[in-house]
C-alpha cells in the first residue's frame, strides 16, 4: 500500500504539545503530524521526551499547552478507556502479558472494542454471541499467520521465546483494528535476527493492512531502514524531522547523538553506531 501524499488531511496532529513535571520541561512545544497510512518514527537520545509523547497520545499524561488532534477528534477530551474504540492501540517496552493464557485468547482480549453481545448473552453463548466470537476468532487466526504465530496459537504466553512473546504482544494490538498503532520500542532486548523479522512484521502490518503507525525505537539501523518520515527529539525539543536520509544528515541531530563537535568526515556513521546503542545520555525517555 502507497503511503497517502502530504497533501491529505493528516490522521494525527500534534501542535505545540508541553509537558512538565514541577520544574522539569518533558516536551517543549513539539508539533508533527502524521499522514494516514504512514510508517512514522520518533527518535532521540535516552531522556529525550519519546515514552512522554507517547504518554499523552495514550491520555496517561495531560499536557500543560498545546493540541492533540486524531481522526478529526480532539484526542486531549477523551480518556484512556476511550482510545480503543476510538482507533488507537499500543505495544509496550516491558511485556505485562498473561503467562498461561494461549496466544490466540491473548489476541481475543485485542478485540474487546469489536464486540457487542452484553454480559447475558456471552454468558449462555447462544445466536449472536456464538457468531460473534466465532468471527473474531476467524480475525484473530488471520492476524496470527500474518504476524507467523499461527503454529503457536494454542501456546500458553511465557513457554514462548522472548522474542515470540513481542511479537504476540504487537498481534494482540494489530487485533484491534487500530488505525493508529504506537510503536514502544518493539525490538528491545533482541537480537539481530529477532529485530529483522520484527521489522518485516512492521512492514507487513503498514503493506497489507495499511494501519498508520508511530515508532519509537533505539535502533538507528531499523528506523532507518523501514521508515517513511522521522522526527527527533533532544532534551524535549523537535531538533529535526524528515526522510530517514534528511535525519541522518543533519548536524543537529548528530550532535544530539554525539554530544561533540561535528566536523569529524566520519561523524554521520559514528552517529548512527552510537544511537544503536540508544545514545550517551543517561536517563529514560
Amino acid at each position: 500500500m502507497t503511503t497517502s501524499s502530504a497533501s491529505a488531511a493528516p490522521l494525527l496532529d500534534v501542535a505545540g504539545v508541553t509537558v512538565r513535571f514541577a520544574g522539569v520541561t518533558a516536551l517543549n512545544e513539539v508539533s508533527f503530524q502524521v499522514q494516514p497510512g504512514q510508517l512514522f518514527a520518533v527518535i532521540g537520545p535516552n531522556g529525550a521526551g519519546k515514552t512522554s509523547l507517547l504518554n499523552v497520545l495514550t491520555r496517561v499524561y495531560q499536557p500543560a499547552a498545546g493540541s492533540v488532534t486524531f481522526d478529526g477528534r480532539d484526542l486531549l477530551r477523551l480518556r484512556a478507556h476511550q482510545l480503543a474504540r476510538a482507533g488507537i492501540a499500543r505495544t509496550f517496552q516491558n511485556l505485562g502479558q498473561f503467562p498461561l493464557t494461549p496466544v490466540l485468547d491473548y489476541l481475543l482480549l485485542g478485540r474487546h472494542s469489536r464486540m457487542r453481545s452484553n454480559q447475558v448473552l456471552g454468558g449462555i453463548y447462544l445466536g449472536p454471541a456464538r457468531a460473534e466470537e466465532r468471527a473474531n476468532r476467524a480475525y484473530c487466526r488471520h492476524i496470527l499467520q500474518l504476524l507467523g504465530l499461527d503454529r503457536y496459537e494454542q501456546t500458553p504466553l511465557g513457554a514462548l521465546p522472548y522474542g515470540l512473546q513481542k511479537r504476540a504482544d504487537l498481534a494482540r494490538a494489530v487485533a484491534l483494528e487500530p488505525k493508529l498503532l504506537l510503536l514502544d520500542e518493539p525490538v528491545a532486548g533482541m537480537s539481530q535476527e529477532e529485530t529483522e523479522d520484527i521489522a518485516s512484521v512492521i512492514l507487513d502490518i503498514k503493506e497489507q493492512l495499511g494501519i498508520t503507525q508511530i515508532l519509537v525505537e533505539h535502533d538507528m539501523a531499523m528506523v532507518m531502514a523501514i521508515a517513511d518520515r522521522v522526527l527527533v527529539l533532544d532534551f524535549g525539543r523537535r531538533i529535526a524531522e524528515g526522510t530517514p536520509a534528511q535525519v541522518q544528515r543533519d548536524p543537529d541531530v548528530i550532535r544530539a547523538y554525539l554530544g561533540e563537535d561535528f566536523s569529524s568526515p566520519t561523524l554521520e556513521q559514528q552517529a548512527l553506531s552510537s544511537a544503536e546503542s540508544g545514545g550517551p545520555r543517561e536517563g529514560s525517555a
